[in-house]
């Protein structure tokens, strides 16, 4: 009889930096997968992922997130010059969409229908794109889409075309019913095809995606926005020239608007409730400020 290899244990020094860099990496392997692993866990799955050439964008994924805002940013130019994304900026999209989906927001309505509708024509456009079978993340994305057929999580019996079938009705559900259930865990199912499914080439991904862009950058920083608690913002080189918008005024409140360089827009809300009875002489008056970027 044949010895069972053994795993041998390693155990080395790093530096802090190395340490905060597998931390990183920790968060962006954790997502997705629905379960925290360990440092070990991270340093083992690096080691191997090496052999397969993956290495370098997680390292790239890890960079981006040590300045989100920075690094949206930069996606956001490139796209504009229709320069093409790396895989690592796809994987790194991936993840603030996944926020975006899942997470709690002021306004639970959002994102709407038509936004889920959009990310899921999204993933079955990346999925056509595969070289190979796929049936482990056929499998995760219909768990996700809540198909709960026992025969489609049966790798012997799984149908290669269960997904390109229960995706459609989904999307046709959410464009024609507008109180359709949201397919909240469709952002986790777009970040593990960006960053598992075996594609020939960047080229093709960047094709594929670009007429969903729109929706998948808005998710992305709508995701940012809950996650950082700061707008994306994109760097000018110079001050941009900008109408004054005009004021918005009615009976009892007034609405004002500037503009700054760098294209951020406060307003202020002012609102004087003279219809409310008072034994005062003086009228209050209630003053509100909010601020928003355009991106």
């Amino acid at each position: 009889m044949e010895r069972k290899a053994q795993q041998q244990t390693l155990s080395i020094r790093i530096s802090d930096a190395l340490r905060e860099f597998l931390e990183r990496s920790k968060q962006v392997i954790s997502s997705g997968r629905g379960e925290s692993v360990s440092t070990s866990d991270v340093a083992k799955i690096l080691l191997e992922s090496a052999k397969d050439d993956r290495l370098d964008y997680r390292l790239e994924v890890a960079d981006l997130q040590q300045s989100p805002t920075e690094a949206l940013s930069a996606i956001r130019r490139k796209w504009d010059a229709k320069q093409d994304l790396s895989r690592a900026e796809w994987i790194f999209l991936g993840q603030y969409i996944m926020v975006a989906c899942e997470k709690v927001s002021e306004d639970p309505a959002m994102p709407g229908p038509d936004s889920f509708a959009s990310l899921l024509e999204a993933l079955l456009a990346v999925r056509r794109l595969r070289i190979d079978r796929g049936i482990a993340l056929d499998r995760y994305y219909l768990g996700n889409l809540g198909a709960g057929d026992g025969a489609a999580f049966n790798d012997r019996q799984l149908d290669p075309e269960v997904v390109s079938q229960v995706a459609p009705r989904c999307i046709q559900d959410l464009r024609e019913s507008r109180g359709s259930r949201k397919p909240v865990f469709a952002g986790r199912s777009f970040y593990v095809a960006v960053r598992d499914e075996e594609l020939p080439d960047l080229v093709a991904l960047n094709r594929t995606l670009l007429p969903y862009m729109s929706t998948l950058f808005r998710l992305a920083a709508r995701g940012h926005w809950i996650r950082e608690h700061r707008p994306v913002r994109s760097r000018r080189e110079s001050r941009p020239i900008t109408e004054t918008i005009p004021a918005v005024s009615a009976a009892g409140f007034r609405l004002t608007f500037t503009v700054s360089g760098d294209g951020e827009v406060s307003f202020s809300y002012r609102w004087t409730p003279k219809t409310w009875p008072t034994r005062s002489r003086h009228i209050p008056r209630f003053e509100s400020f909010g601020r928003c970027s355009i991106v």
